[in-house]
Formats: structure tokens, C-alpha cells, sequence
């Protein structure tokens, strides 16, 4: 018999669930025309409540993933969302109900996430738990899911959405925070791949080479070793680098890639089980540990030494990176930087209070930490006064230096941000363009990602496609702008006839 949605905050507003799958062929268009040189797909992944946990918490990473395209051709969009059918996500269908429950922190307020151990029985022993809802990218032909931690990324076909199976390079990937989930070798879970490495684990961030079409990515922990770097050929041939003198056990969401080096920030946002095992939240927040920038060379790699710099910059964090360049012996990170992360702390609730959500607690406008590479100086500053977050660039340009970004940008609100407006940045001269998405019945405006005009056009030169979720409405939306005057407000304007449900993170994949 059917339950009602818990009343949890995790579940409400834009982060209601979509709890089905569909396809919407041939989209209406409300305005506009989508251009007819996009030809590609525009991919987006994130949680979504199906059940609740054997323990009845509803943890927002312990949700099933739910894979969203709108692929477009000759002027059309199509839209389908499926299941991401996980190890997980098979085993639970099969028995109709939540097979996995937390060993520690059985929790229901603001420290279930939704990482942490998970008690092994006959059922699910040997089962990842992932479920790979964080984010998508395109490689080698697929479109990837990755949840950071879990389990391993999960390959989806580019068109139909249906799920192929765990990555088969995924054996060759580093473990990441939780117990091993056992051997998978004859465990029924049906996805391909599961007996390779079911414990594997790799970053929701990767960026890639174009040139030689690479994914660079890594898989982080808790415990030593905290980091190991992942380079994955087209092949599926993995090269990695462990990282044995990595100085603590940061959270390690993001990164950056230049012509010379892997770019990975260790910064005092750190997470462990062993909180969990003391009543605290999987993440917390240590001001007093110091931001050291990693520098590890691509050339030579695994073998060339790695660079740590000691960055003598006051307590802020970078979640997403926008990317970087490097000049006259200068290294310059881009990133919208939070005076603390976004995410509620033991410290931030008095009296039981347990409002603190997000964008609610914290704030971040878009800067730059500057490091000499000849003396390991370390500056950092900010571009803009204008709180944004959510950084995206022309992804050709990876590794390679850049001019654009853009940004879902806000207006300060209490302690944190209001997120409504699409910034397009010129990192080159400091300038920015602004547009206001505004309907009658407010929305919420989700991350942007630029697909270009052609395959050899110019950085930065195409189109910004802009997810909005008009949730009060229980509908969905996409905004097309072109680069050449985002201030013209969008060319298109894709309507989804139904409510699309909260997604993280997603990429553009090009079939030209």
C-alpha cells in the first residue's frame, strides 16, 4: 500500500520529487525558436525520493538518482527522465522496499545526508550503495552518472537513457569513505559490471582533455590515503596517482585542470564516518586547518613529484571551480568563493532551531586565488559583489585557459543569497552581463551549461541552456540564450508540462 511523501523539508518546493519516468517528444516551444545548430544533448541528474531507507530517513545523497535529457536536432527537443538502475536502485525493486540502513547516526534532522555505513545482511551484502545522483558527464560515447561516493559510475545510453551498467574500468578505481560492500560475484544485482569493483568510487567533477578526449578525475576518503588521482583513456585504460602525503581528509568536490597540472584544493571542509560515529554530521568545518593547493603534473604522469603550497588565505571555501589560466608565470583559480560551506553544521542550530538550509547560511560571489609558481605566493580577491554560484565554461576549453563563464547569479538575502539571474562573465576584463529570469509565479534557476554554435567554434561563442523549475506551477522549463547578448533574454523557451524535480549538475553532449 502507496505512503504519502514524508514531511521533510528534503522534499519540498523545488526538491519535490518526480517519482516517474516519461518522454515528451517534439516540445512545445512558448517563445522563441531553438536554433537549428544545436544538435546534441543537454543531460542532468539528481536525487529523487522513491522509498525511504530501511530506518525511514530520507538522506537527499541516499536517494535514487534520476537521469534527465532534452536532446535536441533540426530545431526539435526531445525530453525523457529514467531511473538510474543502480546496484541499489535493481535490488530494491526486487524486493519492493528500502534494504539498506545506517550502522551509526540514525538520523532525521539536518546531519542525515545520506553518507555513512551500511549494516550487510543476505540481501544486500555485496551491493553498493550508490546512487550515483550527483552528476553527468559524456565519455566515450556515454553519458556517465557519477554520486562521488558509493559506488562507481554508472553508463547510460546517450538516447534512450536506459542504463548499461557499472563503468567496466571501474576495477581499477580507489575505494572511497564506506566499508567495503563485500564480494559481488553471483549477488543478483543484474547491472553489468557490479562483480568488477562494487566498492570504486570517482569524483562528480571530472574534467577532460579534448585533444586526447581523457577523463581526469579521483576518488576521496576519510582515512589514508585521502586522495587518489584517476587519468581514464577513451580505451578505458586507467593511470593513477595516490596521493600518500595528502595533508588531511578534505572533502574534495571539485578541481581545477591547466596545461600543466592537475589542481586539487584541500580545504578545512572535511567529512568522516568517525563524526557520524560521535553524533555529528558527516561534514564539518574546521577553520583552523590551513588551504594548501595541490599541484600535480600532468606531464610525467604518475611518476613526477606533486607540489603542495601552503596558501596563507583566511578561512573560505570554493565548492564548484569555474576553471583557470596561466600567465607570466602566474596561476590564477577562478571559483565563486562561500565565506564557510553551504551546508548546516553542529554549531549553527541553538534551542533545537534546525532552519539552516543551504543558500540560507551562506554566501558566495565569484573570485580568484592567485598563486606565483615560483615562490608558492598565494593572494586571493574577488571579481564581482554579486553573490553567484553554480559555474560553468565551454568545457572544449579545459586544461587550456579561458576567457568566459557563466553563473547563476543572486542578491543577498539575510545571511545567504537569492539565486534568480544567468551571468555571463569576460574573465579576461572583470565585465559582466546579467538577465533576470522572472516568471508571475517564482521559480527556482538551475545551473546553466554552454553547448557551442559548431564543433571548431570559438570559446565561448553558442548557446547557454538554463533549466528553471517551476515548481509552484508543477512545471518544468528551458531557457536557450545565445552568447552574443545574453541580455536579450532567451531565443527559446522549452516548456515540460510537468514539475522536473531538482538536478544538481548535468553537461552538454554534442553528437556532431
Amino acid at each position: 500500500m502507496g505512503a504519502p511523501i514524508p514531511n521533510d523539508p528534503r522534499l519540498k518546493g523545488v526538491f519535490k520529487p518526480m517519482r516517474f519516468e516519461a518522454t515528451v517528444e517534439d516540445c512545445v516551444v512558448t517563445q522563441g525558436e531553438i536554433p537549428t545548430d544545436l544538435c546534441g544533448g543537454f543531460y542532468r541528474v539528481g536525487p529523487t525520493w522513491k522509498r525511504p531507507t530501511a530506518q525511514g530517513t530520507n538522506g537527499v545523497l541516499s536517494m535514487d538518482g534520476m537521469l534527465q535529457s532534452l536532446v535536441f536536432e533540426n530545431g526539435r527537443a526531445d525530453y525523457r527522465n529514467r531511473w538510474i538502475r543502480t546496484p541499489k536502485y535493481l535490488l530494491e525493486e526486487k524486493h519492493g522496499r528500502g534494504m539498506f540502513e545506517w550502522t551509526d547516526g540514525d538520523f532525521q534532522d539536518w546531519r542525515n545526508f545520506g553518507w555513512g555505513n551500511v549494516k550487510r545482511n543476505e540481501f544486500n551484502q555485496g551491493i553498493p550503495q550508490g546512487t550515483n545522483n550527483v552528476n553527468t558527464f559524456p565519455f566515450a560515447g556515454e553519458i556517465l552518472a557519477s554520486g562521488e561516493q558509493g559506488g562507481p559510475p554508472i553508463a547510460l545510453d546517450p538516447i534512450t537513457l536506459e542504463t548499461r551498467g557499472i563503468v567496466r574500468w571501474s576495477k581499477d578505481l580507489a575505494t572511497g569513505v564506506h566499508d567495503p560492500a563485500g564480494r559481488a560475484n553471483g549477488n543478483g544485482s543484474g547491472v553489468i559490471g557490479a562483480e568488477d569493483n562494487p566498492d570504486a568510487v570517482f569524483t562528480a567533477h571530472p574534467k577532460w582533455d579534448a585533444d586526447t578526449n581523457e577523463l581526469i578525475g579521483y576518488a576521496w576518503r576519510d582515512t589514508i590515503p585521502f586522495v587518489t588521482i584517476h587519468v581514464v583513456s577513451p580505451e578505458g585504460t586507467v593511470t593513477s596517482k595516490v596521493l600518500h602525503d595528502a595533508p588531511y581528509n578534505t572533502v574534495a568536490h571539485d578541481m581545477w585542470l591547466t596545461p600543466d597540472h592537475i589542481v586539487i584544493p584541500f580545504q578545512p571542509f572535511i567529512a568522516s564516518t568517525e563524526r557520524i560515529h560521535e553524533g555529528l554530521g558527516f561534514f564539518g568545518w574546521d577553520p583552523e586547518l590551513p588551504i594548501i593547493i595541490c599541484l600535480i603534473p600532468r606531464k610525467g604522469f604518475p611518476h613526477a613529484p606533486v607540489r603542495y603550497i601552503e596558501a596563507a588565505i583566511e578561512p573560505e571555501y570554493i565548492m564548484h571551480t569555474l576553471s583557470c589560466n596561466v600567465q607570466d608565470g602566474k596561476l590564477t583559480l577562478d571559483a565563486p568563493i562561500f565565506n564557510r560551506p553551504p551546508f548546516p553544521f553542529e554549531f549553527d542550530f541553538n534551542n533545537g532551531d534546525e532552519t539552516a538550509l543551504f543558500f540560507n547560511i551562506a554566501r558566495s560571489t565569484l573570485g580568484r586565488w592567485t598563486i606565483d609558481l615560483e615562490t608558492g605566493h598565494a593572494t586571493s580577491e574577488r571579481i564581482s559583489d554579486r553573490p553567484s554560484e553554480l559555474p560553468k565554461v565551454d568545457e572544449r576549453s579545459y586544461g587550456k585557459g579561458y576567457r568566459w563563464g557563466y553563473l547563476v547569479g543572486g542578491e543577498v538575502k539575510g545571511d545567504g543569497m537569492s539565486m534568480r539571474s544567468l551571468m555571463r562573465m569576460d574573465m579576461h576584463n572583470g565585465s559582466e552581463e546579467v538577465f533576470e529570469i522572472k516568471h508571475a509565479v517564482p521559480g527556482a534557476v538551475l545551473e546553466p551549461t554552454f553547448a557551442p554554435r559548431k564543433p571548431d567554434a570559438p570559446e565561448g561563442d553558442g548557446y547557454i541552456i538554463v533549466p528553471v523549475s517551476r515548481f509552484r506551477e508543477n512545471m518544468g522549463e528551458y531557457q536557450v540564450f545565445d552568447t552574443d547578448d545574453i541580455t536579450a533574454g532567451p531565443v527559446a523557451t522549452i516548456e515540460i508540462p510537468f514539475h522536473t524535480g531538482w538536478t544538481p549538475h548535468g553537461h552538454w553532449m554534442d553528437f556532431r
